[in-house]
């Protein structure tokens, strides 16, 4: 099936009473659902009369995100791609061909789907191309996940957030280069003034409870936080306390939370991103797309410790801010107590010293959902 009769033949032309709906397709970390949820917002302030929808399966993120967000989710079965041969390798299609079936359900109501990667997707996906529905997907990670590969088969557009993602030959071909899709609060303090950044960090700061002429550091390991992670800043906390460092630690929401001290905050996870990153002096993170998207747009220095399973993608994702400067990765199995403190001083005098380039033109949200409003216009046209 060709990309080209996948959109102009998938449906008769829209008429003005239809109604107009999407769905928002990925799930199960944040770096699948925030980067959703930033489209469909943007696309509801361009057109109100775009009903959007979700599909997750039933214990990924989105299950918490979705709802808050005011958006409908509805659930499919989460079929897992077995890695090694075992008897799960027999079962494996049939798991597909029933997740695919409750998915022609959802995608028979839907104009557009819009995918972002992960468990929900490949069925959805699948269902698409056999209804002949048009399919956007956005790839987040510099080395392509298993479920775009195959959306990207039937995709009529495909975006990237990194140049690496694009290939010479196949699908990826002619991907658009538009970066990540962000929540709005994050991308807005990038166009706020020197003076008004300076407020609201002093804003939070004092929230936090915490001294404003001392360093601090923001720490999270993903969605899920990282004990590995967890376990080097908590050994490092007596260096951290006799040079007067502060450490806000987001430590997972399934984790144990340690106590809270003079210098240390520990939070199961950290709702307002944008003003956490506003507040800190230097990052020490997993390097998920998503969190290197928000980096690259909020300028903060950053420690990278990229998850060592997958394809390698998170190390990859890292390279462009370790090549500007504005990041240093250090390997999973390097990352300890030791090497932290040993490192530290050197680490805050180049994130004292960095000075990012930050890009203030269109959002990877707005460029997408503006491409989603004009398909509607197109159709409505034939």
């Amino acid at each position: 099936m060709s990309n080209n009769s996948n959109q102009l033949d998938h449906q008769q032309s829209l008429q003005p009473n239809d109604q107009l709906q999407i769905l928002m397709v990925g799930g199960g970390t944040a770096g699948h659902v925030e980067p959703a949820l930033a489209v469909a917002h943007e696309i509801q302030n361009l057109r109100a009369d775009i009903q959007i929808q979700f599909v997750g399966t039933k214990n990924g993120l989105e299950n918490r995100l979705v709802p808050s967000q005011n958006f409908e989710l509805k659930l499919i079965p989460k079929v897992l791609l077995p890695r090694k041969f075992t008897p799960a390798v027999f079962i494996w299609p049939f798991k597909l061909i029933l997740a695919v079936i409750k998915s022609i359900k959802l995608v028979s109501k839907a104009n557009l789907v819009v995918g972002f990667g992960g468990y929900a997707c490949p069925p959805i996906y699948l269902a698409a191309a056999l209804l002949r529905k048009p399919i956007y997907i956005h790839e987040a990670n510099a080395v392509k996940g298993w479920a775009n590969k195959l959306g990207a088969l039937f995709a009529s557009q495909i975006y990237i957030a990194f140049a690496s993602a694009k290939s010479r030959v196949g699908t990826f071909r002619k991907a658009k280069l538009i970066g990540m899709p962000l929540r709005a609060a994050i991308t807005k303090n990038a166009h706020l003034s020197n003076s008004e950044k300076a407020q609201l960090r002093s804003k939070q700061i004092k929230a936090w409870g915490l001294n404003e002429n001392h360093p601090i550091i923001l720490v999270f390991g993903g969605s899920q936080g990282s004990r590995h992670i967890n376990e080097a800043i908590l050994q490092s906390m007596s260096f951290f306390t006799d040079n007067q460092i502060q450490v806000v630690h987001a430590v997972g929401r399934d984790n144990a939370l340690p106590l809270t001290t003079e210098n240390y905050i520990p939070l199961s996870y950290i709702e307002d991103m944008a003003s956490a990153y506003l507040a800190c002096d230097l990052v020490i993170a997993r390097s998920g797309a998503l969190t290197c998207g928000e980096l690259a747009v909020v300028g903060k220095y950053a420690v990278l410790v990229p998850l060592p399973i997958g394809n390698g993608e998170q190390a990859a994702n890292a390279k462009d801010l370790e090549s500007a400067g504005a990041a240093q990765l250090i390997a999973n199995d390097q990352f300890n107590a030791s090497w932290l403190m040993s490192n530290f001083d050197q680490i805050l005098q180049r994130a004292t010293n960095y000075r990012p380039n930050i890009s203030v033109g269109k959002t990877a949200a707005a460029i997408m959902a503006e491409d989603v409003v004009e398909f509607f216009k197109n159709q409505n046209r034939k």
